[in-house]
């Protein structure tokens, strides 16, 4: 018989987020300015204007997009410095937790399909959820109504019987909309605590550990 209720939780909020803002701040800007013979300083400025621009899309998100404008490889720095990755403190604890429960603990992420498979191999998550899924290949993002249709037909989620967890306002937001109303934004995604948010009137947990 199937579980009788569904835990969705972006991979963000288990793995360490330091790697991510190391990544985007200064892996893709060094290879950017490698592949145009520029300077760190006006590749970052670049790699940074486009973020803007593309901010709140799915390409945005689609490392195949900056690859393509750049003419550069994305995925080779990620795995040059797959050590970096890690769990958030206690994250694989929870999650340990979390699979011995009777319930899917289903992984929806906007992270690149490419970069996650970077991530689950150097940090084991995937053995602790039941199912995941990426925006990139599902062609929307978390922030869209559309994303969300298609996950709870394609996974069985009970939106009224979910928990949902994420750093992003929007998402939080789009989640509850489309009936997650137990939809967390997670404070500290980061284990330096180099970032730190406020709570501003929605539910929320410091970071995954806080969910048991």
């Amino acid at each position: 018989t199937p579980k009788p209720s569904s835990a969705a939780s972006d991979v963000y909020k288990r793995q360490d987020q330091c790697f991510d803002n190391y990544y985007w701040s200064k892996l893709v800007p060094a290879e950017v300015a490698k592949a145009k013979n520029v300077s760190f300083h006006d590749a970052k400025a670049e790699v940074v204007s486009m973020g803007k621009i593309l901010e709140g899309t799915l390409p945005w998100y689609e490392l195949s997009h900056w690859e393509k404008f750049f003419n550069v490889d994305l995925i080779k720095p990620a795995l040059e410095h797959a050590p970096l990755i890690n769990f958030l403190p206690g994250a694989e604890k929870t999650l340990e937790i979390l699979s011995r429960k009777d319930i899917n603990v289903i992984l929806l992420t906007n992270c690149d399909s490419r970069l996650l498979n970077v991530k689950s191999d150097s940090v084991p998550f995937l053995q602790y959820i039941d199912a995941c899924q990426s925006s990139t290949d599902l062609g929307f993002i978390k922030e869209e109504k559309g994303y969300w249709d298609l996950v709870f037909k394609k996974f069985k989620i009970d939106p009224a019987a979910s928990i949902f967890l994420d750093d992003n306002k929007s998402i939080v937001r789009m989640a509850k909309k489309c009936g997650i109303e137990s939809a967390y934004h997670v404070l500290e995604p980061t284990s330096d605590r180099s970032v730190i948010y406020k709570s501003n009137g929605f539910r929320c947990l410091k970071n995954i550990t806080k969910l048991i």
